[in-house]
């Protein structure tokens, strides 16, 4: 066990070197101009920073002149629509997760996409596909616990008690301490 108790030693040091003098000389370094600008320093933030700042960078240096998206704003009688062009001849390319097919690299390319469509009468239509989806699993006690401190705030213990009067009065949910997500068995219909 003395690897450990090394290990624990070694980071609690770290964590006062690099973070308690490092957030004091780069808070000076960061104020010499004036004011108070405090700055973090930290053995899990510093790097943590710098990969998201290398990533940040990455991506910089990767958009290579992307004039954007063609989106063109049409009427119709039942009020504004706004369309997206888009190619209808892309292929994906590995290695490039920066090509779309709404994308428009050349600015000749969109300025000539533009003088096609300025003015011109256009078809819209839309499919829709019927789609079937299963319902949504009963609450356990613990997901009931979760959503209602999420939407409502309610603490673990106040919807326990609630989850509690519900049962007892109307016999409305079955909520079990192991877990059941089904409905009690007077509410089963053959």
């Amino acid at each position: 066990m003395q690897p450990l108790s090394d290990a624990a030693t070694s980071r609690s040091e770290a964590d006062w070197l690099v973070g308690i003098n490092g957030t004091r000389a780069m808070t000076a370094f960061n104020s010499k101009t004036g004011g108070f600008h405090l700055t973090t320093v930290g053995r899990v933030q510093t790097p943590t920073l710098a990969i998201l700042v290398d990533r940040e960078e990455r991506i910089k240096n990767s958009c290579r002149g992307i004039i954007g998206s063609c989106t063109p704003r049409s009427r119709a009688e039942a009020g504004a629509y706004d369309g997206r062009w888009f190619d209808e001849k892309f292929s994906r390319k590995e290695g490039d997760d920066q090509l779309k097919p709404e994308r428009v690299w050349d600015l000749k390319f969109a300025e000539a996409i533009r003088e096609k469509c300025l003015g011109k009468p256009g078809v819209v239509t839309e499919e829709s596909k019927p789609t079937t989806s299963l319902s949504p699993q009963l609450y356990d006690l613990t997901s009931l616990q979760r959503e209602a401190n999420g939407r409502f705030g309610f603490s673990a213990k106040n919807t326990l008690g609630l989850a509690q009067a519900l049962y007892e009065k109307h016999k409305s949910p079955d909520v079990s301490a192991n877990g059941f997500t089904g409905v009690a068995g007077g509410y089963l219909r053959p």
